[in-house]
């Protein structure tokens, strides 16, 4: 259990040094928290070199952590912060077991709804809290972090209580400097969150350009408004409510981004595989099970995926 008293004797392993992990990860660092890092095998002599450097608005600064590509040469921890894809953390789970103890708590800063459910799939009696990082930032290098961005997180119990764990996690964030939100409701924040992320990303990469080829375009808008229908949908479905006027609130806020790359943008064009599985593919698959009509979405990741397998035939990065 963490406590406030305990703070800088705890141990932290982030899981995943890109942009979201590298980030956050550097920023408890530099308050004075111990820090390690699980990265892969391509990025370790790279940050074992020359550590990890952030960018954020004209501030540039390093950590130089410790970091390995194997749970077991790692102490076992207090917090486990996964921030890798969604489509890794299958295999990051596996290897988890030596740096776990009864107590750890594990907080993953990960797109999509469920990853807490991979999470307890796997580990059914892990402390899991749900956790959602509202930031702007890419890597421009392995171990080099762009910062541009918002950097807020927000975290919750995944029963919307208010325990005392909660409460010590949310301080530790906040004694960082990183601005912190308690949530009570985590689930519905993740859906919100995913009505943004199931609309931009990936028509950011069916127009391959930045945002504003969504906002300045009334055909773009009107397929961002059918998705967020269908979405919305199947939240009330799984008994989740969102906003009537959530997307109008989203595309509000957007508009201050403008020139701005999804971050499934920037896989799409390094050749790296999408998300796409865990933002539209995930509502197709829920909206079988659950028998709400989502063949907007549907269509959506069929044509992510259509154009991520042509370019990756193609070679085109």
């Amino acid at each position: 259990m963490l406590h406030k008293s305990g703070n800088h004797q705890m141990n932290i392993l982030v899981v995943g040094a890109g942009a979201v992990g590298g980030y956050y990860g550097a920023c408890l660092s530099r308050a004075g928290l111990r820090v390690s890092y699980l990265v892969t095998p391509r990025s370790l002599s790279i940050i074992k070199d020359r550590g990890l450097i952030v960018k954020s608005k004209g501030d540039v600064w390093a950590i130089h952590p410790e970091v390995s590509a194997n749970p077991a040469d790692l102490t076992p921890t207090d917090l486990i912060i996964i921030a890798v894809k969604r489509y890794d953390t299958e295999s990051v789970l596996n290897s988890l077991s030596p740096v776990l103890k009864e107590d750890t708590l594990i907080l993953p800063l990960q797109n999509g709804v469920d990853s807490e459910e991979d999470i307890l799939r796997h580990f059914p009696h892990a402390n899991v809290l749900g956790g959602i990082a509202f930031i702007g930032a890419r890597m421009e290098e392995t171990g080099v972090i762009s910062h541009h961005g918002a950097g807020s997180l927000s975290i919750g119990e995944l029963d919307g209580s208010e325990s005392e764990r909660l409460q010590a996690v949310v301080n530790l964030f906040k004694d960082a400097g990183i601005p912190t939100k308690l949530s009570r409701d985590i689930y519905k924040a993740k859906w919100q969150k995913l009505c943004w992320n199931a609309v931009f990303n990936p028509l950011s990469v069916i127009l391959n350009g930045p945002i504003d080829c969504i906002l300045d375009s009334k055909d773009a808008l009107d397929i961002a408004y059918k998705l967020f229908q269908e979405i919305r949908s199947l939240a009330g479905r799984r008994g989740i409510i969102l906003p009537a006027d959530l997307m109008d609130e989203h595309i509000a806020v957007t508009e201050k981004l403008r020139g701005f790359y999804t971050s499934m943008f920037e896989d799409f064009t390094k050749g790296k595989p999408t998300e796409i599985d865990y933002f539209n593919g995930y509502i197709c698959r829920e909206g079988a099970k659950h028998h709400s009509s989502v063949p907007v979405n549907c269509t959506i990741a069929a044509l992510v995926k259509a154009i991520s397998y042509r370019t990756s035939k193609l070679g085109v990065s």
